[in-house]
């Protein structure tokens, strides 16, 4: 089967802090319709590299591509309109204001009195009442309520409802079962499969090497600031991954019986 061009295509790319190589000529592809799990240790580079393709940080040397344009510009907003969505643990909510507004800020859709902009309620709390459904939530939550009332798996739930109602065509999970209970945890990895399943490129941040395996098509690891591994995760065990990890370098793959 001929493989799609990449969705997203890293060339190169290093990142200086001062005289700190944070990124070390980094070559990376992204397809659509795959989940890939990026790990490494504390300091690997993982999060600097996600923080480049999100616009955070533009890099001192190299190219990034999205679907076959060169980026240019790094801004967040930048990444934003391209459809690239981040989902972290402990941010991207704002506990005081309600579900509804959650999950349109900084999307509020408006509508017009008088010539005057206001904000159209009504179409917040329908659209993010379908969600709340969709992404199984309790059924006694309301958009109407704050997000401090929700488990953090809740939580995770509206920012992937978020990512999908938005029509993203990427979704970076930066250690999203941190903190869940178990139960919490296996609905999220369920509907972080279901991203995958419907043709966007989900990239998976954790430590969690035994997690991630069973749900990536492939895993890229990284170390200082380098990629030292790219596979898929039926070429390579677990166990084969984690020594790679362990050891700071490539363990050779096991002969097919």
């Amino acid at each position: 089967m001929t493989q799609k061009p990449p969705l997203i295509s890293v060339r190169n790319l290093n990142l200086y802090f001062g005289a700190f190589h944070a990124l070390r000529d980094v070559s990376v592809d992204f397809h659509a319709g795959e989940m890939v799990g990026l790990v490494g240790d504390n300091g690997a580079g993982k999060t600097t590299l996600i923080r480049v393709l999100c616009g955070i940080h533009a890099p001192s040397s190299g190219e990034v591509y999205f679907d076959g344009r060169k980026v240019d510009t790094f801004h967040p907003k930048n990444a934003i309109d391209q459809g690239i969505e981040t989902i972290q643990q402990s941010v991207g909510l704002c506990d005081n204001l309600s579900i509804a507004r959650n999950f349109y800020l900084g999307r509020e859709p408006v509508r017009r009195i008088l010539g005057i902009p206001l904000l159209d309620f009504a179409r917040m709390r329908e659209m993010s009442t379908r969600v709340i459904r969709q992404f199984g939530l309790r059924d006694n939550v309301s958009a109407d309520d704050d997000v401090e009332r929700l488990s953090g798996g809740e939580r995770q739930s509206i920012k992937i409802g978020r990512a999908v109602e938005f029509k993203n065509r990427v979704v970076i999970m930066d250690e999203p079962t941190n903190h869940l209970s178990v139960r919490e945890r296996e609905h999220v990895n369920e509907l972080a499969r279901q991203l995958r399943d419907q043709g966007l490129l989900v990239i998976y941040i954790t430590h969690d090497i035994f997690q991630v395996h069973r749900l990536a098509d492939r895993i890229v690891i990284m170390e200082n600031g380098q990629k030292i591994e790219d596979t898929t995760t039926d070429r390579m065990s677990a166990e084969d991954l984690e020594a790679v990890i362990r050891h700071g370098g490539r363990v050779v793959e096991k002969a097919e019986a």
